[in-house]
């Protein structure tokens, strides 16, 4: 007799392991990869499960034990055979049950769709029915037209047939009952709902490869790998380098020699733009996968690509779970971007995910960014990937932007106020009057949480750690506290002094959207603004309607937060203001000074892309500071090699593993208690092991946001050589800490 052994998604810790059960004689083509209804528990409650080998049992003893699948879930398999090879990999290493592992592959849609039925009609015997028709054994001149319509066009969807012949069910009925003709329900052919944008204009232009782009499109195609081997590839482009160009150059070659590609962008608004270009140059074949398509859009894509038919997928992080198959090309473009790793459990990070695929099918991995993350230089640099540049524009027209620190203490003597300086104000007035536009980037994540210094704009920050501290409430209802959450250092707000300049009077600075469009109503009257930021963007749709209206000129004016700092093309932006420059370093995260880094360069490249040069004026209270510096000249090396040492002293990635421990509770003073009993065990445990494992550990501390939906939360950050140290602390955790009483998440990078 056939069994199955299947693990149920989202299985918890006490479930997740294999169960048996029978499998019905008309289920004879399942297999592993294959989703599946099964009855479990007394009450037989049906639970979806997801099959990963199918078996003969023969001990009747266990067979008259075991119970049978309810049914499929899809009549196809929903996981290809190189995601299943990688399950264990993924609950090893984010600390996930396989249950869990397998519910970041097979989404919720999946599980909730139901396939579509449809009645296809088929001739018993052909010749023998024409037969009949040629011999006038039929009376019904419908009869005829059904068997002539199925002997010229062969079987046929029912309401097709019925329609096309002019007849009825009844008498389609009849021609059944007489055995002429055989019914049978089959799994429906998704249709095309969505109409197909006509992909034209620019979308379509082919451009001629520069000497350093034909040279990163040789690099990455001239060998193929053999299943079990990878290659990682960091492409380093400055901004308007034309990485979109190579990744498009990339994707063609890979799709021709029959592979298929995984194309990640950080952000749902790059999205609609990203499947322009792929449409509009490789034609149809591509599928997209976001959180902003309904159930049933998403359901139409994956099994696109489950099928084959999307040879390539594009979207964020939650494209590297898509069933591609023959996966043979991986782009991860903004590769340093942070919303590549998941925010809930399992907190992976989707590069961690593409090497363990690419692992698999030999697939090649391309890293790009104008920006690369610390850790991927620090790879390419020391050999582990493959670097390939793009130093100079792709267009010969386009020239690096001016780049203009401005200093924000000045303006506020002179009457400008603390929004716009006179400068950015006068340049956008001269790109108005020329007929071009301007963005201004403002980052608010972080304003309310810190306090900066009023006479040298230098965060508070951490005697130990040198990053800023974030500006808590007391948990008693006493004054602000101002915490590390690195170390733990904890001192009254009222008692801070500036690292910098010994002042202690400290301000919360900042402002937001609505402020800044006020003031550029009143400035501008006669410009249109448009906004891009999370609170006005609600769908896939509402990015699109903004970036095309600008695109089309409709609007003089683009403002938002970090979202349109990112592989936007606006050829007439000659102005990019970015406000507040020097408050993204107020930041309790280590990684402040690379962030803004990131998003200045990024903010900057968006000026000057057409043949008008550009202009970027970043507005700072600390004009002077190096990082500017080093923005302004687009110097990544300087800035680079000034954040590997700072790193390599503060024992940070990529010298040693960041991670961390979160306990969460409705009961503030019950989670004290648990917090500190899970950090003396963390730190008991850890004194016990190798010294080569150099762990370290700090706190508890309270969670940057402390209360969070009812629920509190402290964290404990740890140190170690590697992830799989780490890992290897949280699984023990995890094995002594009963989760129904510790509620515990475990991060194995908690700084990216």
């Amino acid at each position: 007799m056939k069994a199955a052994r299947v693990i149920l998604r989202d299985a918890v810790k006490q479930l997740d392991r294999p169960f048996s059960y029978l499998v019905p004689e008309d289920m004879d083509k399942i297999g592993a990869g294959y989703a599946v209804r099964v009855p479990f528990g007394n009450a037989k409650r049906s639970k979806d499960a997801l099959v990963i080998e199918v078996y003969d049992e023969t001990d009747g003893s266990v067979l008259s034990k075991m119970k049978y699948i309810d049914s499929l879930i899809t009549e196809d398999p929903v996981m290809n055979p190189d995601q299943m090879a990688v399950l264990d990999k993924v609950a090893s290493r984010f600390n996930c049950t396989l249950g869990q592992a397998v519910a970041l592959f097979v989404p919720a849609f999946v599980s909730s769709y139901k396939d579509p039925k449809v009645t296809m009609v088929t001739l018993v015997d052909k010749d023998e029915a024409l037969e009949k028709v040629k011999a006038g054994s039929f009376r019904s001149y419908n009869h005829i037209r059904i068997i002539e319509y199925l002997a010229e066009s062969g079987p046929a969807e029912k309401k097709v047939l019925l329609n096309s012949a002019k007849a009825t069910a009844a008498q389609l009925k009849a021609l059944a009952d007489k055995g002429i003709v055989r019914q049978s329900k089959v799994k429906a052919a998704i249709e095309e709902t969505e109409e197909e944008e006509e992909i034209q204009g620019r979308f379509t232009e082919k451009y001629d490869l520069n000497d350093d782009q034909k040279k990163a499109v040789e690099e990455v195609t001239s060998s193929i790998l053999p299943p079990g081997q990878k290659e990682v590839y960091l492409l380093h482009g400055i901004t308007g380098s034309g990485k979109t160009e190579v990744y498009l150059n990339l994707a063609e070659k890979i799709v021709a020699e029959g592979g298929g590609v995984i194309y990640m962008v950080p952000e749902i608004s790059l999205t609609p733009q990203t499947i322009g270009w792929i449409k509009g140059r490789l034609g149809t074949g591509v599928a997209v996968l976001h959180s902003r398509l309904t159930d049933r859009e998403r359901f139409r894509q994956w099994d696109l690509i489950r099928s084959g038919k999307a040879k390539i997928v594009v979207g964020p992080r939650s494209g590297i779970f898509a069933p591609v198959q023959n996966l043979k090309l991986i782009i991860i473009d903004e590769e340093h971007d942070g919303s590549y790793k998941s925010e809930s459990h399992p907190r992976y990070n989707a590069r961690d995910i593409a090497m363990m695929r690419a692992g698999i099918t030999g697939a090649k991995i391309v890293l790009g960014s104008a920006t690369p993350s610390v850790e991927s230089f620090y790879a390419a640099k020391n050999g582990y990937y493959k670097y390939l540049s793009l130093p100079s524009r792709a267009r010969n027209d386009s020239v690096l932007p001016v780049i203009r620190p401005v200093d924000m203490k000045e303006q506020l003597k002179l009457g400008a106020g603390q929004i716009l300086s006179l400068p950015l104000r006068n340049a956008m007035a001269r790109a108005f009057a020329s007929g071009n536009q301007a963005m201004l980037f403002l980052n608010r994540r972080g304003y309310s949480r810190s306090l900066v210094c009023s006479d040298c704009g230098q965060p508070a920050c951490c005697v130990n750690c040198s990053v800023a501290m974030t500006l808590h409430s007391s948990q008693r209802g006493g004054k602000p506290l101002l915490i590390c959450h690195y170390c733990g250092y904890t001192i009254p707000a009222s008692d801070a002094e500036c690292l910098s300049c010994k002042s202690r009077k400290f301000i919360k600075a900042g402002f937001g959207t609505q402020q800044l469009e006020e003031l550029l109503a009143s400035l501008f009257p006669g410009q249109k603004v448009l906004r891009m930021d999370q609170d006005s963007m609600m769908s896939a749709e509402s990015y699109k309607e903004v970036t095309d209206s600008f695109a089309r000129g409709d609007a003089s004016i683009l403002i938002g937060t970090q979202m349109i700092a990112k592989g936007h093309d606006f050829p007439k932006v000659t102005v990019v203001g970015i406000l507040g420059a020097d408050l993204m370093l107020a930041s309790s995260n280590c990684k402040a000074s690379e962030r803004a880094f990131q998003l200045i360069t990024q903010a900057a490249g968006r000026a000057g892309r057409g043949s008008d040069p550009g202009e970027v004026f970043i507005q700072s209270l600390r004009p002077d500071m190096p990082l500017f510096g080093y923005a302004a000249t687009g110097d990544y090396e300087a800035f680079y090699n000034t954040e590997i040492e700072y790193r390599e002293r503060m024992h940070l990635p990529p010298f040693k593993a960041c991670g961390q421990l979160t306990v969460q509770s409705e009961d503030e003073t019950g989670l004290d208690v648990k917090a500190s009993e899970l950090a003396r065990y963390v730190r008991d445990f850890t004194s016990y092991q190798d010294p080569r494992y150099g762990f370290e550990v700090f706190g508890p501390v309270p969670d940057v946001i402390y209360e969070l939906r009812g629920k509190y939360r402290m964290n404990i950050m740890l140190k170690a050589a590697n992830k799989s140290a780490l890992n290897a602390v949280f699984s023990q955790v995890a094995k002594d800490f009963d989760p129904r009483e510790y509620q515990i998440s475990y991060d194995n990078d908690s700084v990216s």
